[in-house]
């Protein structure tokens, strides 16, 4: 028996679409932050081998690296203390300054800005991420689509009904796709700098909303969007 038509059962398949849209869209936001131009060079230092008892182990293997205050200076955390000397001559003789207090497992290494080939190994990673995304919403779209398709098959909802929540969900993913785009490229030129240029078909038509939301974000006063301002 078909369910009764209201409008609850027509928003039910577009809602939770785009409700999946915006979830997608939420950790696709959290991935960029999480990306710097700093990876680069943890990137680096992650691949070098230390001789260990005679054999070759990777830096990440015996140590944890990261960048906590400034992209240009680096903290590896040795796990063994037994390690640390290694680990540092090592740092070293690949020719980065490294030093260690006495005791600590802890070794502070300065490193020069990433070169442009390291940054576009960044942006090229954002390519694929967000090329990832697009198939991700894509998917979501399509699930719901057959599932629209079986609910008619099943009369469980008519054709005007699964018509409408079709027209929503492709406008709902059209909007999100492009919003996936858009701060795939924002991040891209914030990795590159004066080293991006257009790479991607789309890259040239959403660049220019990119530079309009760099420009007012740049133009806007923190106090005018207070709840005091309000």
């Amino acid at each position: 028996m078909a369910e009764q038509l209201t409008a609850e059962n027509l928003e039910s398949y577009s809602i939770e679409a785009i409700s999946n849209y915006g979830r997608a869209i939420e950790d696709f936001s959290d991935v960029l932050v999480s990306i710097k131009s700093e990876d680069a060079n943890v990137s680096v230092f992650n691949s070098l081998y230390i001789m260990i008892e005679g054999k070759k182990r990777r830096l990440y293997d015996l140590a944890n690296v990261e960048s906590p205050e400034n992209a240009l200076k680096l903290e590896v955390m040795v796990y063994s203390r037994e390690n640390v000397d290694i680990v540092k001559d090592t740092i070293k003789e690949s020719g980065f300054p490294a030093k260690s207090e006495p005791g600590s497992q802890y070794i502070h290494v300065r490193v020069p800005p990433p070169s442009r080939m390291q940054l576009e190994e960044i942006a090229d990673d954002l390519i694929r991420r967000t090329n990832g995304m697009t198939s991700r919403l894509m998917k979501l779209k399509t699930n719901t689509g057959l599932r629209i398709r079986a609910a008619v098959q099943n009369e469980f909802i008519d054709t005007r009904v699964a018509t409408l929540s079709t027209r929503k969900i492709d406008s709902a993913y059209e909007r999100f796709n492009r919003e996936a785009r858009l701060l795939g490229l924002l991040r891209r030129k914030q990795i590159l700098g004066k080293y991006f240029k257009p790479q991607e078909k789309d890259d040239e038509a959403l660049s220019k909303d990119v530079n309009l939301f760099v420009k007012l974000n740049k133009n806007i006063d923190p106090n005018d969007l207070s709840d005091e301002a309000a």
